[in-house]
């Protein structure tokens, strides 16, 4: 896990009211699971309102111009950097959370219960 990434992650993109307790259950192994579930269901309830979000249905024809970023998900994948192209397939194929970290820029997958995936692009 790249704690760094992470942290910038969170002080960048999550309401100040979640920022301390995100960070802790991202910097514990027991406690990580805590953290990738919140961002499940109705993740937009923890992100900053000042966060620009565009909400996407699916990441067919997303660009950018980062080609690498970090991901932090439930699977093998976690706390991997990867080229852009490559986490675009693993997102669209999770069915639980995945969030992609870009140097300007994030993705972050809700698990959809019902219908279609919420993918937060945010800037």
């Amino acid at each position: 896990m790249d704690i760094e990434i992470e942290r910038q992650f969170v002080k960048r993109y999550i309401d100040k009211d979640y920022q301390e307790r995100l960070l802790y259950e991202f910097g514990s192994p027991k406690k990580r699971v805590n953290a990738l579930s919140r961002f499940s269901h109705n993740a937009e309830a923890i992100l900053k309102k000042s966060v620009r979000k565009n909400v996407l249905t699916s990441p067919d024809g997303f660009q950018e111009k980062d080609q690498t970023v970090y991901i932090i998900s439930w699977g093998e994948n976690d706390g991997v950097t990867m080229p852009l192209s490559d986490a675009l397939r693993y997102l669209d194929n999770s069915y639980s959370s995945v969030i992609l970290v870009g140097s300007d820029f994030s993705l972050l997958k809700e698990e959809a219960e019902t219908g279609y995936n919420k993918i937060f692009y945010l800037k």
